[in-house]
């Protein structure tokens, strides 16, 4: 009988060890597999999105914007995202009405909402299970160019950012630790963000820095790319 309890135990204790070593290379394969994710360069197509011409202070009503998914296609996001897989895309709408505004006049007005201001782009990622990874692009206001520097001033206060404008006339990063990236360009004033749950290559863990330093800059880019 010792000798049966001897060889169950040595049996458990293999049984044991194996779990242990199949779990820790599991452990090591999905942190090797988030830590490849690379992050590309911007490629934009060469197409603007048509703007009427806005001066003398103009400003574009809400319900004349462009489609905010008309600045972003897959192709291009599979440019800056190379393993990007199940991409889908969903327009939202925007209201621009101020409180002062609407306490002035609470009547409604087509021309206060886009029906497709804002466009939200979910993926997955190698290394995700599901598509934890977002993108959006939100206009802000279209207008008069001189108007829309002057607004983006007051309006989209946040820090400069040190990688430059991206292609955009001028951008500020929102927030003081994550943010995104709130941009002008001639007409246009818009703001681009995002998320994702994976490790970029060069990073030692999932970062919101590396998103919005190294990834959103790049979505700039191809957006600014479209405004002329």
């Amino acid at each position: 009988m010792p000798k049966n309890r001897a060889t169950l135990r040595l049996l458990l204790s293999v049984l044991l060890l194996s779990n242990v070593v199949l779990l820790t290379l599991l452990v090591r394969a999905d942190t090797s597999s988030g830590g490849e994710v690379p992050i590309g360069k911007a490629t934009p197509r060469d197409a603007s999105v048509n703007l009427p011409a806005l001066e003398g202070g103009a400003i574009l009503p809400a319900d004349e914007w462009p489609d905010a998914c008309a600045f972003v296609d897959e192709a291009e996001i599979k440019a800056i995202l190379p393993g990007a897989e199940d991409i889908e895309q969903e327009s939202r709408p925007v209201n621009v009405l101020s409180i002062k505004e609407f306490a002035a006049d609470s009547s409604w007005k087509r021309s206060v909402r886009s029906e497709s201001g804002q466009c939200l782009y979910s993926m997955r990622l190698p290394g995700e299970t599901y598509s934890a990874t977002q993108f959006w692009f939100r206009i802000e206001a279209v207008a008069d160019p001189g108007l829309i520097a002057r607004y983006a001033d007051r309006a989209a206060p946040g820090s400069n950012t040190n990688q430059g404008a991206q292609g955009a006339d001028h951008c500020v990063i929102t927030g003081n630790h994550e943010g995104d990236w709130s941009c002008r360009k001639g007409p246009v004033l818009f703001t681009v963000g995002g998320q994702s749950t994976v490790t970029f290559q060069g990073a030692p863990a999932p970062a919101p820095f590396v998103w919005r330093d190294e990834v959103l800059p790049e979505f700039v880019r191809t957006v600014a790319a479209k405004i002329e």
